[in-house]
């Protein structure tokens, strides 16, 4: 039988191998054009962190599992899956320092494969709710910036509704009663519309 760090290697490499997240983000590409070299270096780091540190615990490894995702695929895991990742692997480190190699065998026979077929890569929300909000912003000035009012001769009701362009630019001389009496001839009867406000 083979020696126990070299199962347990190959236990990492099944489990990373059968980790939906990781194979995604290598399918995708989030990590570059080495993102399946990466991957597969991912696999040998964890093996030998075992070796050099003792007593490593799950949070610990999911820690550093989390750290080499986001800095190597830039990819975040909010599945709950990197939490079961880490106790597969510190599982089957305790069954090869105990010996039982023939265990951690087993369980990678039955170890899942990942789920790549329907799956796609999201796009970024934040990006979305951004362009949301420049959208209903924007919505919002124009709504402010346009004023309908209707007139004094209100009981005659709108016949008719007519509305003429006007030119925004008016001299800095032209009073407010000046652009109300001109609104004003613009309007057959029954409503005053007036037009784009200037910004302030």
């Amino acid at each position: 039988m083979a020696a126990p760090m070299d199962i347990f290697r190959d236990s990492v490499k099944s489990v990373l191998d059968g980790w939906t997240v990781l194979q995604l983000a290598v399918q995708h590409g989030f990590g570059g054009v080495h993102s399946t070299a990466k991957a597969a270096w991912m696999g040998e780091a964890v093996s030998q962190w075992f070796q050099e540190n003792a007593d490593i615990d799950p949070s610990e490894l999911e820690d550093f599992l989390a750290e080499i995702l986001n800095n190597e695929f830039d990819t975040v895991a909010d599945d709950g899956s990197l939490s079961q990742v880490a106790q597969q692997i510190c599982g089957s480190y305790r069954l090869c320092l105990q010996g039982r190699q023939q265990e951690v065998l087993s369980r990678i026979q039955q170890l899942p494969k990942a789920q790549l077929s329907g799956c796609v890569a999201a796009t970024g929300p934040e990006q979305e709710e951004e362009d949301d909000e420049d959208d209903e912003k924007e919505e919002e000035m124009d709504e402010q910036d346009m004023e309908v009012t209707p007139s004094s001769s209100i009981e005659n009701g709108p016949q008719h509704q007519k509305a003429q362009n006007q030119q925004e630019d008016t001299t800095p001389n032209t009073s407010v009663q000046d652009m109300e009496s001109q609104s004003q001839e613009n309007v057959d009867d029954g409503w005053t519309v007036v037009t784009k406000k200037k910004k302030r």
